[in-house]
């Protein structure tokens, strides 16, 4: 049967990449893709074409309006980014054609925009000196009042003629015989005033920079409109279209391929149907051999589960030391700079006391000397009365007694984690189960401090209960921890209760947590099922829990609503 089920999973394997395939194929024929794609690249053309125009309204009928060609220019060049980056990113790194066509189409606009640039440059040189020139045909102009003067008129209307002549049809002849009447002029003023050389020099220098502008302009112009954008719109539509068209292919060959899937698989599961009813008959012996094999791998996987909560305990007393070095360190910070301080001021008052042996020495003297023993006593006295002004003493007392305090405190910390770690004790005891609850608070108080939690007791006075105390404190240990985390969003309380119930000890917790819905209720006793993110939690904490209130013939009851928090209830058998 093992290879019919091989047979089958690679069927059913096929099946799914062919379903895949066909989805992605029928996003990638998305019409809706295709007409806004079709869409963007009638608009490219409209805008390449409307460049056009405004280009040959500057060139020929001499609208100055730049600023509507630079906005079509911007336009064009925003409309392919978005055709680029956003409709047919897919699409063109897919697609070697249509790869080619985009960058054949962007060098194209690329060197159109820098013509562009150059011919308003142009242009714009050119309109300038034409304004030039108009102010240099005015009567009163000075060029004007030096042809009058001179006699220069039939030479400049010969200029001007070829000038004229040479901007309507700009070949090599009309450059020659507009170049041949530059060159007489200017020979034929060579003996005039400089004055009268700059005004003509001026004239024909008027003149050069339109010629010059107009070449220019002409030459940019062509280049820009002559530039083959709109073919390489075309032959990008072109390669979007047989892409598109080659999808529609590949699609109509996966769905053929699906149909004749499809029936090979009706037959394939005829067959298997039939071999799997001839086999039936030997399932009883072959379940028979399995149900032995289960029961090995089940034990083993009980020996596994063994080790595994052991590792969690393991776990669990590394957070429990982390926890404890932190709080140790607070008070040993405060004690250890007490100590500092005192030592400090023990300096100051050895000083004092060395003044007054000294007095006692000069008192002792024979024969006593009343003025030197005057004077060291004063001097002792102002040491004393400085020392006393400033509260040595007392903020020495103070300060002993604070570290007296701290390591106190350090003290408790100590036996309580003396106390909680022997996790592996199996021994039972009768205990006061609010001494393992104390315990468990200091073990965790790292996670209460982090989450902002307050630890509320209403404790009843009970009777000793035979338990383990390993054991309970485990099991407190683990409940305190997630409640704390359940808080760390907001914080609030965590409720302690106990009280006896006939022959019961009941002890609940109830925090001001997020909740659980009903689902991870069910689930929450089991192992390895955790509702923490990835790498926060093992899933075994509430696991050992449960098997800890077992052990004892005790029930745990959980109580939770999601978002207002949970309350968990144990109830434990005062003699398991």
């Amino acid at each position: 049967m093992k290879k019919y089920f091989i047979g089958l999973f690679i069927l059913i394997s096929i099946g799914i990449a062919l379903a895949y395939i066909t989805i992605k194929q029928n996003m990638l024929l998305d019409d809706q893709v295709y007409l806004e794609t079709t869409e963007s690249v009638r608009n490219l053309k409209l805008l390449d074409n409307q460049i056009n125009l405004l280009l040959f309204g500057i060139r020929y009928a001499n609208y100055s309006d730049y600023n509507t060609i630079e906005d079509r220019t911007i336009a064009l060049s925003d409309e392919f980014d978005n055709l680029r980056y956003e409709a047919l990113f897919e699409e063109i790194e897919s697609s070697e054609a249509l790869g080619n066509a985009t960058i054949g189409f962007e060098k194209e606009l690329v060197k159109k925009q820098d013509h562009i640039d150059n011919f308003i440059e142009n242009h714009q040189r050119l309109v300038e000196a034409n304004n030039d020139f108009l102010q240099a045909s005015e009567v009163n102009s000075p060029i004007n009042q030096i042809v009058e003067k001179l006699s220069l008129r039939p030479e400049i209307i010969s200029i001007n003629i070829n000038f004229y002549r040479y901007l309507e049809q700009s070949d090599i002849d009309n450059r020659n015989l507009l170049n041949d009447d530059i060159g007489r002029i200017q020979g034929m003023i060579e003996n005039y005033s400089d004055e009268e050389q700059d005004v003509v020099f001026a004239y024909i220098k008027t003149l050069s920079d339109i010629i010059l502008a107009t070449e220019e302009t002409q030459k940019y112009f062509l280049r820009a409109t002559q530039q083959e954008t709109g073919d390489k719109l075309n032959n990008l539509e072109s390669a979007y279209v047989n892409y598109h068209n080659i999808l529609i292919e590949k699609a109509n060959k996966i769905r053929n391929a699906l149909i004749i899937y499809g029936l090979v698989l009706l037959v394939l599961l005829t067959i298997f149907a039939y071999l799997l009813r001839r086999q039936y008959a030997n399932l009883e012996q072959q379940v028979a051999d399995r149900t032995e094999e289960i029961q090995q791998t089940y034990n083993d996987l009980q020996e596994s589960q063994e080790q595994l909560i052991q590792s969690e305990k393991m776990a669990s007393l590394g957070e429990m030391v982390a926890g404890v070095a932190h709080e140790i360190n607070t008070p040993l910070g405060y004690v250890n700079s007490n100590i500092t301080t005192s030592a400090v001021n023990l300096g100051d008052m050895t000083a004092v006391f060395e003044q007054f042996d000294a007095v006692y020495q000069e008192a002792c003297k024979k024969p006593r000397n009343n003025k030197a023993l005057s004077a060291a006593l004063s001097s002792a006295l102002r040491s004393y009365k400085a020392v006393d002004s400033d509260g040595v003493v007392e903020e020495t007392q103070q300060l002993l007694e604070d570290s007296h305090h701290g390591i106190g405190e350090i003290s408790q910390l100590v036996m309580s984690l003396k106390d909680f770690s022997r996790l592996d004790r199996q021994s039972t005891a009768e205990v006061d189960i609010h001494d393992c609850i104390e315990n468990a608070v200091k073990i965790a108080s790292n996670p209460i401090r982090e989450n902002s939690v307050t630890i509320v007791k209403n404790l009843s006075d009970l009777p000793s209960l035979v338990c383990t105390p390993s054991k309970l404190n485990q099991l407190f240990l683990n409940i305190i921890t997630n409640a704390a985390q359940a808080m760390k969003e907001s914080g609030g309380e965590l409720r302690i209760s106990t009280q006896q119930q006939d022959d019961d000890l009941v002890i609940a917790f109830a925090d001001q947590g997020v909740g659980m819905d009903q689902a991870t209720q069910q689930k929450m006793f089991d192992p390895f099922f955790t509702s923490k993110p990835i790498g926060e939690g093992t899933g075994l904490g509430m696991s050992i829990a449960y098997k800890i209130v077992q052990a004892h013939k005790g029930k745990i009851n959980v109580s939770s609503i999601l978002g207002s928090g949970t309350t968990i209830e144990i109830v434990l058998p005062l003699n398991p």
